[in-house]
């Protein structure tokens, strides 16, 4: 770390928040974050509540005309905002596949907007430019952030969620449609806001969901700069919404995403040590957990067999000795001819969070074969961002996901 590396600056901020009096029961008024939110899904949320956060952070109308909805909506009362800089704490209560039961603890804040190169807030995947740029559309419409970026700081003591002296009775509980338990607290105390800001001074920050989001904030602030002559790094527009998690929190969970091939050459796995297995997902699942965490390793599900590849971990960087970079370096490249991402585009390759359905994809003959691997650790998603690298595509999957309509920041006064 350089000497004059000078950390995230987090602030309270005045947050656009909707008000239940008038608009409704927040558990109809929320949704999942923008990008996971397919058309049938959409419809399924709006048709919850006329005002439901899909109506603007996915809007079905011209962006140019979502400004005027947002202010139809604070005319109304929907929409409220807070007279004073405030946090919000939120913890979020779920159960995993494995039966175990977590709390993850949040805390919703502004952080200054910082390039990459300053190594203040760190990215750990490549992002495209077309989603940025209708995300920058919709923003330079509307001068509001409508989703949090979901960030991650080093706090092994918990110095920060402790600052926040969470307690009492929630102002809101909602459960989303995965089963997860939210539960949010505003704090509007200055004495622990403050308390807040100065246990996240001088930290980094790890963007672990909204890569895009995040950089379309900073091209926004370098447009509003360009427009005003100048700033001085205070306005509104110079900082991100942003859930805050520890990265060493209990309750921070990364899961596996894993990838499904619509075409596989016989004995491509011979590219990789291969041990057949019983044929069950149990038992591949069980030997996948099984294999040593020096080696990279993965299951290999085809048509008629279940199979455990493994390798040795080899590459110079935290990013190249990643399971699913190996795999893509090793296996897919020679085997069929591209990574990832070249793959995606030709639609040979697809994703699923669920091994049971990339199981029952190939065995039901609608795909070739799929590759069940395992999650990445925090520790390494970190180290990869600490050298400055990035992830293959698809390599992290942090769940829950962070609601959208808990707050939105105005970029305007």
């Amino acid at each position: 770390m350089s000497d004059d590396f000078r950390g995230a600056r987090v602030r309270p901020f005045r947050a656009l928040v909707f008000d239940p009096a008038v608009a409704g029961d927040m558990q109809t008024l929320v949704a999942p974050p923008y990008d996971v939110i397919g058309p049938e899904y959409r419809d399924e949320l709006a048709s919850r509540n006329q005002w439901n956060v899909v109506g603007i952070d996915l809007p079905s109308i011209p962006y140019e005309t979502v400004a005027a909805t947002i202010a139809d909506w604070t005319s109304r009362g929907v929409l409220k905002r807070h007279d004073q800089p405030v946090m919000i704490a939120w913890t979020q209560e779920f159960d995993l596949p494995d039966g175990s039961h977590r709390t993850r603890k949040t805390l919703m804040a502004v952080v200054g907007a910082e390039p990459y190169e300053a190594r203040v807030v760190r990215p750990h995947e490549r992002t495209h430019a077309g989603p940025k740029e209708e995300r920058l559309r919709l923003m330079n419409a509307t001068r509001v952030q409508l989703s949090p970026v979901f960030g991650l700081y080093p706090d092994p003591a918990g110095e920060a969620w402790a600052a926040a002296a969470v307690d009492g009775e929630p102002d809101a509980v909602i459960t989303d449609d995965d089963g997860t338990v939210h539960r949010l607290w505003t704090i509007t105390d200055p004495a622990r806001l403050q308390a807040v800001e100065q246990a996240l001074a001088g930290r980094w920050i790890l963007i672990a969901d909204g890569h895009h989001r995040y950089e379309t904030a900073l091209a926004y602030r370098d447009e509003r700069r360009a427009e005003d002559g100048g700033a001085d790094g205070e306005q509104p527009y110079d900082f991100v919404l942003m859930g805050l998690t520890s990265l060493d929190d209990d309750g921070l969970v990364v899961l596996p995403t894993h990838r499904v091939l619509k075409e596989w050459p016989a004995g491509a796995e011979d590219h990789l040590d291969v041990t057949p297995l019983d044929d069950s997902l149990d038992a591949l699942e069980a030997a996948l957990a099984g294999a040593p965490a020096g080696q990279v390793a993965a299951g290999l599900v085809l048509p008629d067999r279940a199979l455990l590849l493994t390798a040795e971990r080899s590459g110079t960087t935290a990013a190249e000795r990643l399971d699913l970079a190996v795999l893509e370096r090793d296996l897919l490249m020679p085997a069929l001819g591209g990574d990832q991402a070249h793959l995606a585009h030709e639609g040979l390759l697809t994703y699923t969070k669920d091994a049971r359905d990339a199981w029952d994809t190939v065995r039901s003959g609608r795909a070739a074969a799929a590759l069940v691997v395992r999650h990445i650790p925090t520790d390494q998603v970190a180290a990869v961002a600490e050298e400055g690298g990035v992830m293959p595509q698809k390599s992290t999957y942090f769940f829950p996901k962070l609601l959208s309509g808990v707050a939105f920041q105005p970029l305007a006064d």
